[in-house]
């Protein structure tokens, strides 16, 4: 599952469960919190990271490695 096309309805493709990662009220997160608490909404670890790398990619979110942090960006 990827982005929407012919074949992938918009519901089930990754530019939706982005929306479910976005929140405003949350200035940071750590990655696994989030992930615990959306695990469910994702078929994979693997969809999980694919929607954060599009979220890194649109500038929505920075990445601390060193403390394993999401930080969102306005």
């Amino acid at each position: 599952m990827s982005f929407p096309s012919k074949f992938t309805s918009f519901d089930n493709s990754i530019l939706s469960k982005i929306t479910l990662l976005i929140n405003d009220n949350i200035k940071s997160i750590k990655i696994t919190e989030l992930f615990d608490f959306y695990m469910d909404r994702f078929s994979d670890v693997s969809e999980f990271i694919l929607a954060l790398e599009v979220l890194h990619v649109l500038g929505k979110i920075e990445l601390d490695e060193k403390e394993g942090v999401i930080r969102y960006v306005n």
